[in-house]
């Protein structure tokens, strides 16, 4: 709606995942990188942990980019499992390509023939699992941490990815041999200030805007109220292009900023 008013060829602040709109900055270059060596190591696991709306599914968008052709598959899943049976049955339709064995041994069964096809034809498999603060089952995560300790002829046949929130600590902290899983983790830290407004400034030039949209202080309030967090940085700047382009303002100032978290972000539902 104002993509024309702003002189943007493209929307610079979008909640979904575009490469090209990608801010490396450190603490998602850094995750990314111990991700990436964790796979390409062959270890058993490695964990991102991030509040909600940090970038943990952006990183891990990134790295599925970055890999070489002979990680294949990588199967992305969350975690609505409520027994053990139900994860390894859902592990082995989605490795297997296949409908549903029947049962929780065939599936196993089924799975590590899988493996075995995919380990012997050169290939490293990927699970990627979001959402594991939601798995709170303690015998699952023991079937889960069976399954990635498994060697076919002395190899490992597939890395585990753990997305969480920060409320799957306390599970590892009750369950150390599964902390143990993980050889490598890495933790996604909100923005700093300065880190937004270059965040800011870098999709308004890639959408195609060398103008100075954003006043310094409109800068400031977004890194304030959205505490350095890059869902709610992305939330906050579009609104306030809305509001700004509905004044006919020439440039987003902390008016317009407070204006949106105060009367749209934080609406009460009543």
């Amino acid at each position: 709606m104002y993509g024309n008013y702003w002189h943007f060829r493209d929307s610079p602040f979008r909640n979904h995942f575009r490469r090209t709109f990608y801010f490396p900055s450190p603490t998602h270059q850094a995750s990314l990188l111990k991700l990436r060596y964790a796979i390409e190591q062959r270890e058993e696991a490695a964990l991102l942990v991030g509040e909600p709306g940090t970038g943990k599914s952006f990183v891990t968008h990134l790295l599925g980019e970055s890999l070489a052709e002979s990680v294949a598959p990588i199967v992305w899943s969350c975690c609505p499992f409520d027994t053990p049976e139900e994860l390894v049955l859902h592990l082995a339709v989605e490795f297997s390509g296949k409908g549903s064995t029947g049962s929780g041994y065939g599936a196993l069964r089924e799975l590590e023939a899988f493996l075995t096809r995919n380990l012997q034809d050169g290939h490293h498999a990927v699970l990627i699992l979001d959402d594991a603060q939601l798995l709170q089952n303690v015998r699952t995560w023991e079937v889960l941490r069976s399954l990635m300790t498994r060697k076919i002829g002395g190899e490992t046949p597939w890395t585990l990815i753990v997305l969480a929130q920060p409320l799957f600590l306390p599970l590892l902290d009750r369950l150390p041999h599964l902390e143990e899983l993980f050889t490598l983790k890495a933790f996604l830290r909100p923005w700093t200030p300065e880190e937004t407004a270059q965040y800011i400034k870098h999709c308004v030039k890639t959408a195609g805007c060398d103008d100075e949209v954003f006043s310094s202080d409109a800068l400031e309030a977004i890194a304030e109220l959205s505490s350095g967090i890059p869902r709610r940085v992305n939330r906050l700047c579009d609104l306030s292009l809305l509001v700004a382009f509905a004044e006919k303002s020439h440039q987003v100032t902390a008016a317009h900023v407070e204006a949106v978290h105060d009367e749209l972000v934080t609406m009460p539902c009543q």
